[in-house]
């Protein structure tokens, strides 16, 4: 099994009522089952998609039904981003201090956990009371508890600092201001060598708002190093070449199967999911490579790409007859794979130039 749909079974087995539980393991939940959770996803939905940018949510998550929703739908949805990520946060120390900040269900606090060993002190902090109730029941019942060396569930954040500080879906709410006193007191309570993680949803909008958060953070602050997406001090070249482009990722998934009937019966379409995230780490040095952010295509004058580096913004070029086995795996890249060049490229890669794939 998946950690997807370990997490999604988790879930439907502590919130499902036992009806509905006996009906997941059997294959589909009954509409009859499934409707309350859809209309408090339908309202959530509507929220999120009719929120300006910098303003709090109408509402946001003020009932319980909401919560639950919320955990049923969108926790393996989050956690495949933290899933993703988690190769970049390494090594870990042991035992871990670590931060979920707008925890909601206790999403990257599951998906992280149930791939890693070692002891942790986990706090969870959420502004809804509902969220942090299925917080609570999610994380006291899972194979994950016996490795929590300490657990708090707190609507603010403690003193004390953290050798991980994971933020997701919480800076889209704040003005600039809110959101600038808000990184300070992550970057304040980081260990030496701590990372932080910042993610927001797929949207032009708050991508573009975060790539923005990246540049203050990296003028603010010589200690603090990027990991992801690129390695870059200075400011971002997509952000200040472009008022249209934002630098996000797709993830093709194998999307567990309560997600994929909750999407028939809500009329969304999951089978991908768009995400945003940098990820920053304390006291470290600037990696190298180049990263890969848009996928290879076949131009007239050969195949172009996309990437970002220290030392380069722009489009490469592999000409037609330029075409080799050094530069191929140029040719097979994804979104925001790390890439090495035998020398600087700047436009066109020769046949001769030897392109390595870097780890994550």
């Amino acid at each position: 099994m998946t950690i997807t749909n370990a997490i999604e079974s988790h879930a439907a087995r502590l919130i499902l009522s036992e009806e509905g539980w006996r009906q997941y393991q059997l294959g589909d939940v009954g509409n009859k089952e499934l409707a309350v959770y859809v209309s408090a996803l339908q309202q959530l939905s509507l929220q999120y998609t009719s929120h300006t940018v910098g303003k709090r949510l109408v509402s946001g998550v003020s009932e319980a039904i909401q919560a639950k929703a919320y955990a049923l739908y969108y926790l393996p949805i989050n956690a495949t981003k933290i899933e993703l990520l988690l190769p970049l946060l390494a090594p870990l120390p042991s035992p871990l201090r670590l931060l979920d900040f707008g925890c909601g269900p206790a999403t990257a606090s599951l998906a992280l956990l149930l791939q890693t060993n070692q002891p942790t002190e986990l706090t969870c902090v959420d502004s809804s009371p509902h969220m942090r109730d299925v917080a609570k029941t999610l994380l006291s019942a899972s194979p994950v508890r016996e490795r929590l060396t300490k657990l708090s569930i707190l609507e603010e954040i403690p003193p004390g600092p953290q050798d991980l500080i994971i933020a997701s879906n919480v800076l889209a709410e704040l003005d600039e201001a809110q959101q600038l006193d808000r990184i300070e007191s992550f970057l304040a309570r980081l260990a030496p060598g701590g990372f932080l993680l910042l993610m927001e949803p797929g949207q032009q909008g708050h991508t573009r708002r975060l790539m923005s958060i990246r540049d203050r953070i990296l003028r603010q602050r010589q200690d603090i190093a990027p990991l992801f997406p690129c390695h870059r001090r200075d400011d971002c070249p997509m952000l200040t070449s472009s008022a249209e482009d934002w630098c996000h990722g797709t993830i093709e998934w194998q999307q567990p199967p309560l997600s994929r009937q909750l999407d028939k019966l809500l009329g969304f379409n999951k089978h991908r999911i768009k995400y945003s995230a940098f990820v920053f780490q304390q006291g470290t040095a600037i990696r190298s490579g180049i990263r890969i952010l848009t996928l290879p295509r076949r131009q007239p004058r050969g195949i172009e790409t996309l990437v970002c580096g220290p030392d380069h913004y722009g489009l490469v070029t592999i000409r037609k007859g330029s075409r080799s086995s050094t530069n191929r795996p140029l040719e097979k890249c994804k979104v925001f794979d790390r890439l090495s060049f035998s020398r600087p490229v700047h436009g066109e890669v020769s046949s001769d130039v030897e392109v390595k794939r870097l780890s994550i």
